[in-house]
Parts: structure tokens; sequence; C-alpha cells
């Protein structure tokens, strides 16, 4: 009987040594349904709907908007759906899904339609914030007053948060954006929309044949378009640039914009500031951490005088291993691999040398739409310079 009760105690001890544990309620089918469709079924608990914690994943979600999962913690750069259909169709998903996956907060890179469609009504419904702009904010609160109208949106303001001040000048203001506090640190500063300048005589320019499949439409047919796409567009060209640096990990680094502006020029879509302010840009994506990552627009309104120019001056400042172009598809469907050549002509024409040139990962809509990019920062590849400055505190 003493034995009997000295080895209970044991067991009993024993128990309260083991750790915990903690069985997760199970999710919502329908959030687990999204994340899988965008983040794939590797990566998504089919249990509890949650995104690997230890991974950085980007999903191409059409032109330049994104989902991105940074270990585990969801959120949506631009929120535009080229051609949503209220059936999946040339995007293989629709804007409900988008609502499914439960993103905690949407990055607008400028207010034009083709890329803020969608957010006030996203923000409204999930109450989640929006960082833009003060001129994009001020079109997100139109936008949210319109939906609350006509019945599509609980509320009649959304929380939407100015990362640059209204008017200020592209560069002036760097914003650190704690979001993402304890796993990334992000931050934000105005740039340069694309626009047109006269051509750079300083090496030639390969032209872009941007001229859109004529296939598309038989492949894929338009359906009913989607009535919740709104944008009323006052936001206009006055664009952001985001940097996230996760934090540990190699402090992997990714840099997402959805515009490229003339640099060398000083010029944006709204005004030309003149060469000081585009070196002053230059200098802001040169003193970031190295970057891991770029997910920047290849696309121009200035392809047609200077080609690929402005990506790749972009490219050249922020200095990633790897590239992923972004703004294609939009308006001339299937023209994404008409851009590559000439942006690989444009970086001869420029002479760039191969040790400054990233690993080009070119994307084809709609083929890539909804392709997890995975990476994972603990890999060696992500490894920075030793004396290199860290910045993966938003403090």
């Amino acid at each position: 009987m003493k034995k009997q009760a000295i080895v209970r105690i044991g067991m009993l001890i024993l128990t309260a040594l083991l750790p915990i544990q903690v069985h997760a309620k199970p999710a919502d089918p329908d959030l687990i349904r999204a994340r899988t469709l965008i983040f794939g079924v590797d990566n998504v608990d089919q249990k509890t709907g949650e995104v690997d914690s230890s991974k950085v994943i980007v999903t191409w979600i059409t032109n330049a908007s994104y989902a991105a999962s940074v270990k585990g913690r969801i959120v949506l750069l631009d929120t535009y759906v080229d051609r949503a259909e209220t059936v999946p169709g040339r995007a293989p998903f629709v804007i409900e899904d988008l609502l499914s996956l439960r993103p905690e907060a949407i990055f607008l890179g400028h207010g034009h339609f083709d890329h803020a469609d969608n957010a006030a009504w996203l923000a409204g419904n999930l109450g989640i914030p929006i960082y833009a702009s003060a001129e994009t904010c001020a079109a997100m609160q139109v936008d949210a007053q319109q939906l609350f109208a006509a019945g599509h949106s609980p509320v009649s303001q959304v929380d939407c948060r100015d990362v640059t001040s209204a008017g200020s000048t592209p560069g002036s203001e760097i914003v650190k954006i704690t979001q993402l506090q304890g796993v990334a640190c992000i931050t934000a500063f105005r740039h340069l929309h694309s626009t047109t300048v006269p051509a750079d005589e300083d090496f030639p320019i390969v032209p872009v044949n941007n001229i859109p499949d004529p296939r598309d439409a038989a492949l894929y047919p338009p359906g009913t378009p989607h009535e919740f796409r709104t944008s009323q567009g006052s936001g206009g060209p006055i664009s952001i640039l985001f940097q996230f640096v996760v934090k540990g990990d190699n402090h992997f680094t990714f840099v997402w914009h959805n515009t490229i502006g003339a640099l060398k020029e000083g010029c944006g879509l709204d005004k030309c500031w003149g060469p000081e302010v585009g070196q002053q840009i230059t200098s802001i994506m040169e003193s970031f951490s190295p970057t891991d990552v770029q997910f920047g627009s290849v696309a121009s309104i200035g392809l047609t005088t200077n080609g690929t120019r402005d990506p790749i001056l972009y490219m050249l400042a922020l200095k990633p291993k790897v590239f992923y172009p972004a703004h294609l598809g939009f308006q001339n469907p299937g023209n994404s691999i008409m851009f590559k050549v000439p942006f690989l002509k444009q970086l001869d024409a420029m002479h760039v040398p191969a040790d400054a040139r990233p690993e080009v990962r070119w994307v084809v809509d709609p083929n890539d739409y909804l392709k997890a990019a995975v990476f994972d920062p603990r890999h060696d590849r992500w490894k920075k310079p030793n004396g290199i400055k860290y910045n993966d505190s938003c403090k």
C-alpha cells in the first residue's frame, strides 16, 4: 500500500513537470480554406489555420498586390484584384477570399484604383488598419462612407493611419510602423510615382513591346464584375515604399513598392522636384539594411521614353539578392513576359556588372497568381556581412 502511494505521488509530480498541452480551438473552416488557397497547403495548419511562424511567405494576387505572412502574421500589400469577379476566373479567387484570409493590416503603395480598390471594404468589414499616405487615407474615408451608405460595410469610417503628412516632399519623412513589432520592423517613406521624362542620353534605351496577349479574352472569358471594387482615386500618385526587416533570423529583409518614379530627374507623376530629391530618395534606399528580396514595379508610365531604366535604378539602389517584378498584367493582360528580355537587355545597356545583378524571378500573369514564394529567414543565403547594423527594431 505504501509502495503504491509513493508511485502515485511520483506520477503526479512527473505530470506536473511535463509541459501543458494546449489544444488550439479548431479555426473557421473558411479561414483554413482561404489561407490554404493563398499560402499553400504545406504552409497552413489544417486544424488551426495558422500559417508557418518560421517562414516569410509572399503570394502574388495580381498587378502589384500581394498577401504576405511574416512569421505567421498576415498582411495585405495593396488590395486591387485584376478583373475581380463573382466567381474565380482570370484571377483564381474572389474578393471574399481576402476577407476570409483575416489579415491584420493593409498597406497601400498609393491611392490609384489599380492599387487601392477594395481596401476600405476589407478594412471596414474586418476592423483592421490601413497604412497609407495622408492623401490616400482621405480617399479611403470617402470610400468607407459610400460603402456604408450602400450597405456593404458596417462602418462609415475606417482606421487609416497616415504614413506621411499631406503635401510632404518625397524622402523628407522616414517613418517606423509598429504593426508587426516583435516579429518585424517596418520602415516607410514617400517616393515617386512613375512618370514620363525625356529620353536618357547616357546609354541606349531598350524599347518594351507592351502589347497585350490577344488570346487572353478567349482563354479567360469575362465574368460578372464584383460590386465591391471601389476607389475614389483622390489619393492619387502619392506613393509609399515599405521595408520589412524580420527580427533575428539573419534579419531577413524584403522591400515592396508598387510604382517607380524617375529617380535621376527627381520626377513623379504629380511633380518634378529635381535631381536633388531623386538623390535623397536614392540615398535612403542605399542606407537600408542589405535587401534580401525586392518586390518592385517593373512597369512604368515612362516605358515609352526610357524603357525599364527606372525600375533598374531602384534595384541598383536597394541591391536585392532576389528581384520579383510587379505591376504586370494590368490593362495589358498576358503582357508580362514581354518585359523580361528588354529588362535584361537594359541591364547590359546600362553596363550593370554581373555581380551587381540580383537573381531575377520573373512572374507571368495569370500563371503565377497564388503561387506562394516561401523564404526561410534562417537560411545561410540571408546572412549579412559582419559589421552591418540592422534596422529590426521599431522603438
